[in-house]
């Protein structure tokens, strides 16, 4: 399947399907890192995803994987760049198929942080911002789709305080579906993340 969208991706495709699935990785990642979890969340919902994983567009410093943007030191001219281009790429899903309010928005730490930005200007369906950051000009609005937060409480790349910031400035302003998992773990996604969005798609989808 092909799509007209400023980054390249992998997927698993469907042609019946009326739901998406957008996975965005972490720096150092690559396109493939994610998508076990939205084949799992396909398998474990019964809902018929078509799942894209995107590639970030720059090459991670030690050439072995990819970055949205340089992040040491941090880059935020670059990340302001990369937010507004992914956000048209994915403004170009939203089809008569499959429009964004059936799409889930998942990403890993700077994906998180990619997907905190650039969801919370989309009427989407659901965001999942795991191990993620909000980037320094990141502001929620009264319209915040419906989030879950996940990170782990031992997290020593990303410590847990930065999920906790994102989760206090949405609550703040907004009143729709909000949630931080806290779990015991590190910068990992919660093994038991798959459950927790598969009882928000009952909910929401």
């Amino acid at each position: 399947m092909k799509y007209d969208i400023n980054h390249e991706f992998v997927s698993i495709s469907s042609q019946t399907a009326k739901h998406r699935i957008i996975l965005i990785h972490g720096w150092g990642a690559n396109a493939d890192d994610l998508l076990p979890i939205g084949k799992e969340i396909k398998e474990i919902s019964k809902v018929d995803f078509e799942v894209l994983s995107l590639r970030a567009p720059g090459l991670h410093p030690n050439n072995s994987g990819r970055q949205w943007y340089g992040l040491y030191p941090p880059n935020w001219n670059a990340a302001a760049d990369e937010v507004n281009k992914l956000l048209l790429s994915i403004k170009k899903l939203d089809t008569r198929n499959i429009p964004l309010k059936k799409t889930i928005l998942l990403g890993f730490s700077q994906g998180g942080a990619m997907a905190i930005d650039v969801g919370c200007k989309l009427d989407i369906g659901l965001i999942v911002s795991c191990s993620g950051y909000p980037h320094p000009n990141w502001n929620p609005n009264e319209k915040c789709p419906p989030i879950l937060i996940s990170h782990g409480s031992m997290d020593e790349v990303v410590p847990i305080s930065a999920s906790k910031n994102i989760y206090q400035r949405i609550k703040s302003i907004s009143q729709n579906f909000c949630e931080l998992n806290e779990f015991d773990g590190y910068h990992q996604i919660n093994p038991n993340l798959v459950h927790l969005i598969n009882l928000k798609i009952k909910e929401l989808f």
